[in-house]
């Protein structure tokens, strides 16, 4: 079994995937055909670290990578690949996104690669100043698992973030190689030989270049079926039209009413007008929604429902990241919202925690968990102060001239 782990990666894979030129281009739907990404309970990570244990003697134990993963759920992400006969594959990658004292330390030797505190890792709403890649426990038909790790850090929190990791021996020290990672590596007045450094490219002339399109610059406003059709590509808007609400509720009726037996009256609660609707697509079929609504000083997010032929995909995880993203925009920095117990783990992800007590039942009987989540407010969030036109403009898409500034333009220019 592949094995990268812990402070000292390792491997005895005798097949890796041959890499991109740029790890940040990386395609998930080509690499990581048919292996899904997920969020490991807290029992789960424990098997999971066990049985890492069995083939990397002196890795991290299971506490220290819980309490980790407590911290920051971004941290640990459970790799899974059904093998055809009913079982699935599974294997764990593990970063440390790290902050200004973690990211010195990590030179100075202050950062206990196996052991780490917590003082030196990001928290989940925070920018990481760079990455160390804490371990990587994978079997070669895992391996194209990586590219769900550049997913995750081609996100705005970490797209600029130097990566790190060690190698223990030949042959993981050529598969990083193979991945773009360059031996050895200076900063804060150390030398580290032993440590594989890949520095990022985005935001250079060469990569941009060499990109086939520009990323979106905001998650819920990532769609565009023009470039969207015929692929398989993820997309998500905020509901600005009367069909984009049908498709919503379309994607409810199947889940909540058409799977789970919620009666009507339930799911439709008479709030869909008083709320935001989130709608995320893959290629250019309404896949997923999510709907958020405005208190004092929080946000609810709720109504979450993906469709069943789309759940292997991270459409849940983006929709619910673009919701958070959207509110923050607007000024929002608490969040509160229930989940059933199974579901809960990708909350966890964003930083919910969990309230005491066995949570709340509705006509179903179905019980969910309530948690609450607190973010940093964002400096350039909307105020008063953004400007007339801004606050004019469609809700999310504050980044865009409206109708009203070309209006306005198109007679400037007749009057001229």
């Amino acid at each position: 079994m592949g094995v990268i782990m812990t402070h000292s990666l390792q491997t005895s894979s005798t097949h890796c995937p041959k890499a991109p030129r740029h790890l940040e281009y990386m395609e998930l739907q080509k690499v990581g055909r048919g292996i899904v990404s997920r969020a490991p309970t807290e029992d789960r990570l424990r098997q999971l670290v066990a049985r890492a244990a069995m083939d990397v003697p002196g890795i991290a134990e299971a506490e220290k990578v819980i309490e980790i993963y407590r911290h920051n759920p971004d941290t640990i992400m459970e790799i899974v690949r059904s093998n055809g006969s009913g079982e699935a594959e599974t294997g764990i990658i593990a970063l440390l996104p790290l902050n200004e004292d973690g990211d010195r330390a990590l030179f100075t030797g202050e950062l206990d690669t196996v052991a780490p505190d917590c003082r030196f890792v990001c928290h989940q709403s925070q920018r990481a100043v760079s990455v160390y890649v804490w371990g990587i426990w994978v079997t070669p038909r895992l391996a194209g698992g990586i590219a769900h790790l550049m997913e995750r850090l081609s996100s705005n929190k970490y797209r600029s973030a130097t990566l790190y990791c060690k190698a223990a021996n030949e042959k993981a020290l050529k598969f990083f190689e193979t991945l773009g990672f360059t031996q050895g590596a200076y900063k804060f007045g150390h030398s580290v030989p032993e440590l594989l450094r890949y520095e990022r490219r985005y935001g250079t002339e060469d990569l941009a270049a060499a990109a086939p399109e520009e990323a979106p610059s905001k998650s819920y406003d990532s769609y565009d079926p023009a470039n969207a059709a015929g692929t398989r590509s993820i997309g998500i808007k905020v509901v600005h039209s009367l069909d984009e609400l049908l498709q919503v509720f379309a994607i409810r009726s199947a889940t909540y009413l058409g799977e789970q037996g919620v009666p009507y009256s339930e799911d439709m609660d008479g709030n869909d007008f008083s709320g935001t609707h989130l709608i995320g697509y893959v290629g250019t079929e309404p896949a997923a929604c999510l709907r958020l609504r405005y208190f004092s000083d929080f946000v609810k997010v709720e109504r979450l429902a993906v469709l069943p032929k789309f759940r292997n995909s991270r459409i849940a995880f983006r929709i619910v990241r673009a919701g958070i993203d959207f509110a923050r925009e607007k000024g929002y920095h608490r969040f509160y919202g229930q989940a059933e117990a199974s579901i809960y783990p990708l909350w966890q992800r964003f930083g919910f925690k969990a309230r005491p007590g066995d949570g709340v039942s509705y006509m179903t009987g179905r019980r969910y968990l309530e948690g609450d989540l607190e973010v940093d407010r964002p400096n350039d969030y909307i105020s008063t102060d953004a400007g007339a036109y801004v606050l004019l403009r469609p809700e999310g898409r504050w980044h865009e001239a409206g109708e009203f500034e070309k209006s306005q333009n198109a007679f400037g220019d007749r009057a001229a």
